[in-house]
């Protein structure tokens, strides 16, 4: 089991518990100022397919105790609508969940057709998970230049709850720099379209990004992330009472919040 894992691994799929996270190397356009994408002990490429037909391979062949399928690992999945479709299309005839997480706005047609997708999903007791990542309301422009402003993707978070999609809003990285006024308004503009949250600390390659962040309160510790491919070491940044005080505004607004995504969707497939 351990040779199959470090094999999948080499070819960009982590099995982390009961779930696969696939890893694309298709560069991301966004240049997120904490993205980690670029640190990881892959090469990244433009103008390569999101998923190799060798990993496609792979998935099909995936353990039955992996019953979900986590895309967007390392880059926006929806860079290229009509890819992104084709390999959900392709993934859903495979018994497994599937979780997609976004930054792009996106249009009610095109969410339509990934509701489609969600329907024969649905047929064999499966479903389809549907995240945005808002990290930031007041410093997006800052830390996310080229993503689409907050509210256009909080206007695509309304639109796929509208059409019936389980969605999440990822609160991922929590960044040091975000307040507890600006979570507060996060949670106001998302919670009617939302059926949760998860979080998860800032990864940094290299400290030099926090050099004009005001470090009080920082825990920063040099680890392996047990959700990135082995021998990628980076630093876990967590400032002191923000995921607590992250709780307590969600438990105001009578709202879970979840470790991650896989725990998000078991969850969604209760409701």
């Amino acid at each position: 089991m351990n040779f199959e894992k470090e094999y999948f691994e080499q070819k960009g799929l982590k099995m982390d518990k009961d779930r696969g996270l696939v890893y694309s190397q298709l560069s991301c356009p966004l240049d997120c100022k904490y993205c980690f994408v670029e640190d990881l002990n892959f090469n990244q490429k433009k103008n390569v397919s999101y998923i190799s037909e060798e990993q496609f391979e792979l998935i099909e062949k995936l353990p039955e105790e992996i019953s979900i399928i986590m895309l967007g690992c390392d880059t926006e999945f929806f860079q290229s609508r009509e890819n992104s479709l084709e390999i959900l299309e392709r993934l859903s005839r495979l018994n497994k969940d599937i979780s997609v997480i976004t930054k792009l706005s996106l249009s009610k047609d095109f969410i339509e057709k990934i509701k489609e997708i969600d329907k024969k999903l649905n047929y064999h007791k499966n479903f389809l998970s549907f995240s945005i990542s808002l990290s930031s309301l007041d410093t997006a422009e800052k830390w996310e230049p080229k993503a689409p402003s907050p509210g256009k993707r909080i206007e695509t978070l309304k639109i796929a709850y509208e059409s019936n999609l389980k969605t999440l809003v990822a609160l991922r990285p929590l960044l040091p720099s975000v307040s507890g006024e600006e979570i507060e308004k996060i949670v106001a503009m998302t919670e009617k379209y939302c059926y949760g949250y998860y979080s998860g600390p800032l990864y940094l390659k290299k400290l030099e990004s926090l050099e004009n962040e005001d470090k009080t309160g920082l825990k920063i510790e040099k680890l392996q992330p047990h959700w990135m491919p082995e021998g990628n070491i980076f630093y876990k940044i967590e400032k002191e009472g923000q995921m607590d005080l992250l709780k307590q505004i969600l438990t105001k607004h009578k709202r879970p919040l979840f470790s991650g995504a896989a725990e998000g969707m078991e969850y969604l497939k209760r409701l």
